[in-house]
This record gives structure tokens, sequence and C-alpha cells, in this order.
């Protein structure tokens, strides 16, 4: 008997010990560490390191959506222009940021200098991008659209590093209906899943006028969908994405 309570206590430490050591590995990921901190009264450099982390990634997210719409609507010659562009650009990106942060690299608040330049970085070259796929007919500060998915093409560029390739075929992202249980308190990437997601990311990030919007896929659905919803709202019939169709009451 006191072989089998010492056996069973053995097992049991090492089921705690196995869900501890996972519980530390999810909490070590940015999005998952992000979740649980609140970033607009970030205090710690560990915290403030995760929403920046967190807030490029969102960035990312965006961009790449916004690419992928673009390239979907231009002509062969100058879809290959705009990737030599995108290609030209993320090293740029990462140099510039390497210059203004390199001479703090020693110090505790590094990375969140890095990921604070990124993420400005990021956001700048997605108003652009969402400048060409937006423009007004006969403003020349645009490349022409064809209005359909241009032919797909080897070699595609990412829109950031890190990201899945933007392929020339891919099709405009359709607007994400304007839907969602308010009740649902849960990640909208547990509840909707990951593609619906980081389409409510990337379309919230696009049109909130906040400092520190909710454009994260570890908020609830309803959330995000009120931020686009009040992003639309205020952008009115000024040249609104295409998107806030779907969030007109």
């Amino acid at each position: 008997m006191p072989g089998k309570t010492t056996l069973l206590s053995a097992s049991l430490v090492v089921a705690i010990f196995a869900g501890a050591a996972e519980l530390a590995v999810l909490l070590t990921t940015p999005t998952a560490r992000a979740a649980a901190i609140d970033c607009a009264a970030a205090k710690t450099q560990a915290d403030l390191a995760t929403c920046t982390a967190n807030d490029a990634a969102s960035a990312d997210t965006a961009l790449n959506a916004v690419y992928k719409a673009l390239a979907g609507r231009l002509a062969p010659a100058d879809l290959e222009r705009l990737r030599a562009a995108q290609r030209a650009w993320i090293p740029f990106r990462d140099k510039e940021c390497a210059f203004r942060t390199q001479p703090y690299a020693d110090g505790s608040i590094y990375s969140s200098l890095v990921g604070v330049c990124k993420a400005e970085l990021t956001k700048a070259r997605l108003a652009q991008l969402q400048h060409q796929l937006q423009c007004p007919e006969g403003d020349l500060s645009c490349v022409p659209r064809t209005g359909s998915a241009a032919p797909a093409t080897a070699g595609a560029a990412p829109a950031t590093a890190g990201a899945a390739p933007a392929t020339a075929g891919a099709a405009p992202a359709k607007p994400a209906p304007a839907q969602a249980s308010q009740n649902d308190t849960r990640p909208c990437l547990q509840s909707a899943g990951k593609a619906k997601s980081d389409q409510y990311v990337s379309q919230c990030i696009q049109v909130s006028p906040a400092t520190h919007p909710p454009c994260n896929g570890q908020n609830a659905c309803s959330m995000m969908i009120d931020e686009i919803t009040r992003g639309c709202a205020m952008i009115g019939n000024d040249n609104p994405p295409a998107f806030c169709s779907a969030y007109k009451d």
C-alpha cells in the first residue's frame, strides 16, 4: 500500500510539472502574454516588450492583408514593381530600426524600442499601400488598378519578413460580416478561428482612431467589430475602405 501511494504521488508530480511547463511555454509567446496584461497600463520592461512586439505583429498582419488585396488588382508589370519595392522596404525597415535603437542595445528597454520602431514603420507602409488600394479615380499619385486579380506568378515577395508569401493571384479579402455575439467574451482567435480573427485585426488597425486600439486576436471579436464600426463611422463618406459597407447599421 505505501508503495502504491508513492507511485501515485510520483505520477501526480509528473503531471503537475508537465502542465506547469506547458503553461510556461504558452505564456512566453507575445500574444498570450499580451492577453494577460493591460498594455495601456504596462510599466515593467517585460510587459512593455511584450505589448510592443504584439503591436508590431498586428501591424504585420494588417500590412499583409492590404498587400495581397493590392497585388490582386495590379497589372503584371506594376505587380513586379510592387514586389521589388516591398523587398527593398523590408531590409530598410530593419536597418532603420537598428540605426535608431542600436545605441541602447545593452539596456533593458532595447527590445521595446525595436518593437515600437517596427510597428511605427510598418503602420506607415500600411498607410501607403492602403492609399494605393483606395485611391480615387484620377489621382496621379496612384498606380492604375486592373480591377481584377492579376495572373499568379512565381516568386511572390512577402509583405513583411516573417509573413507568408503574398501571391499575385490572391483575391482581395471579403468584408467580414459585422456580427458577433456580445456575450461571447472568448478570444476572437478561439471563437472565430485564425483566418477570421486576422481579418478583423487587419480591418480594425486600418480604421481605428485609438492610440491603443483593441485590434488583437486575443480580444473578443465583438470588441474589434465595435472599434471597426466606430472607425468607419468617423471616416464617413471620405473614401472609406470597401469593407466599411459591412459595418453600417
